[in-house]
């Protein structure tokens, strides 16, 4: 690795307040756990930066988030292969990339969801909180329990973060990489969203022209927000074609692969009134008539719900893959009709758990792009020849492969990889009024929370199934068999 930059106390301080930027020296304050982290040695979050280990290489990867779609982000860790692991050419070599490699997992849930902060107009306490979780992955203990008041559990650092999140990376990462370069340690960080971003990035045509999709969850990251990304980062890398941003909301489609019963109902039979699913309309995220020859929707083993009396106004989504063909064919028949020229070169997949049935969404592409009406190929001209769906966490994981493979900090041990999972949990100390019935914080306390406060009120604790519900274990140990096997092996 070679020596790495120290930053004295003095010299952090002083960084706290001058960030270089375009045009000269601009004053920006950063958290006040900044300050913390570097200067005071009696604080819980005092990075004791200077005792940084010099070699990074026998450090374990980190990754954090607040939903359950981290654990997607560690299974890429666990089962990418996108390399050969002896030139390092993108190229798979029939090995795992990451063989060997530790892994640390914050599943930040009692902070989460981060996009609360956003509504409750408190995102100064969101990047306070991811700092939180970097200093957490970047030191050195933990609570063993919740109700502990000193952190006796020991742990490694970590290497590098890999930033799950889409909130987070979208709104924090600035922060992080601003924090990860004042320590001195040669930690860098890896967002999921550019790292996506960058990958859709590179698919332009030959006049430099781009159409990238984005399918995303009601409840995260939006396509408006992408499409900021995508059009700044396009301006840094200095294309200039024209750039179209097509998005989707996909409604129903994250909750059907979760198993939500509002959704999807394997029992039922015939239409039902708790559905909440897309429904027969003409409005956005309708289902429409006249596109049922191009939805292609299975109806056996209830895949599709009818009323009673057989009538297809009634008519409800009720399997994963139906939802998928329904908004694939949604996103790209409004590109069609838009009129544009520019075929879509790639769908980003917002959510996580989209992943899952990548099976399912390259199979309906590949019916568009051959589907034909009066001898004509409908979708030719709108879905480019090359086209790929971008999975934002596999382009994080390899972004990551890269950086590590560069910088030379690669274990490269010859043993399996070993999983450390930790979980945050309201504090034992928490007034009752602090929390719901079910132990969680409520969004009163949580979200309304103020920076700089010197209260701890989350505490991070290894993981354990007694902390999350059934439904969630169960959706790691289906969605996710190779991360549910190491969190097994590490808890008996």
């Amino acid at each position: 690795m070679g020596c790495r930059p120290v930053y004295s106390g003095v010299l952090a301080s002083m960084l706290l307040l001058a960030v270089s930027c375009r045009g000269g020296v601009q004053t920006e304050e950063l958290p006040a756990i900044v300050h913390e982290a570097f200067n005071d040695t009696a604080s819980v979050y005092y990075g004791n930066f200077d005792s940084y280990p010099e070699d990074l290489s026998p450090l374990p990867i980190g990754v954090f988030d607040c939903s359950v779609n981290g654990f997607e982000v560690v299974e890429r860790l666990l089962t990418m292969d996108a390399f050969d692991n002896i030139t390092g050419r993108p190229v798979p070599d029939g090995i795992v990339d990451f063989g060997g490699e530790h892994i640390q997992f914050l599943s930040d849930r009692a902070n989460g969801p981060y996009g609360g902060y956003l509504t409750h107009d408190n995102a100064d306490y969101l990047k306070e909180q991811v700092l939180r979780d970097v200093l957490f992955l970047t030191g050195s203990e933990y609570y063993n329990l919740a109700s502990d008041e000193y952190r006796t559990g020991r742990k490694e650092p970590v290497k590098i973060v890999l930033v799950s999140s889409p909130v987070s990376d979208l709104n924090c990462l600035q922060e992080i990489d601003r924090l990860l370069d004042m320590s001195g340690t040669g930690v860098r960080a890896v967002g999921v969203i550019e790292s996506g971003v960058r990958d859709a990035l590179s698919r332009t045509d030959e006049d430099g022209n781009l159409c990238v999709g984005v399918l995303f969850a009601p409840d995260g990251i939006s396509s408006v927000e992408y499409e900021a990304m995508i059009r700044r980062m396009a301006s840094e890398s200095g294309l200039t074609g024209k750039i179209q941003v097509l998005g989707q909301e996909a409604l129903g489609l994250d909750a059907a692969i979760k198993g939500d019963t509002a959704y999807i109902d394997t029992s039922a039979s015939v239409a039902r009134a708790s559905y909440v699913g897309p429904v027969m309309g003409i409005s956005y995220n309708n289902i429409d008539k006249s596109l049922f020859d191009r939805y292609g929707f299975k109806s056996d083993s209830g895949a599709l719900l009818f009323a009673r009396n057989g009538d297809l106004s009634g008519v409800q989504l009720n399997s994963v893959e139906n939802y998928v063909r329904f908004h694939l064919v949604s996103m790209v028949e409004r590109h069609r009709r838009s009129g544009s020229r520019i075929p879509i070169s790639s769908i980003v997949l917002a959510d996580g758990s989209f992943c899952q049935v990548m099976d399912v969404m390259e199979r309906v592409m590949k019916e568009l792009y051959d589907y034909k009406r009066g001898g004509i190929y409908l979708y030719r001209s709108c879905i480019a020849q090359d086209f790929r769906f971008v999975d934002p966490g596999e382009c994080a994981v390899a972004d990551a492969y890269r950086i590590l493979r560069e910088d030379g900090c690669l274990a490269l041990r010859g043993e399996k990889s070993r999983l450390f999972p930790f979980i945050t949990l309201p504090s034992g100390s928490l007034p009752a009024g602090a929390l719901a019935p079910d132990g969680s914080m409520t969004d009163t306390f949580k979200y309304g929370r103020k920076c700089g406060s010197d209260e701890i009120t989350t505490k991070v604790v290894p993981f354990s199934p007694r902390y999350v519900n059934f439904d969630m274990m169960n959706y790691i140990e289906h969605s996710n068999p190779a991360t549910f096997a190491l969190i097994r092996n590490s808890l008996y």
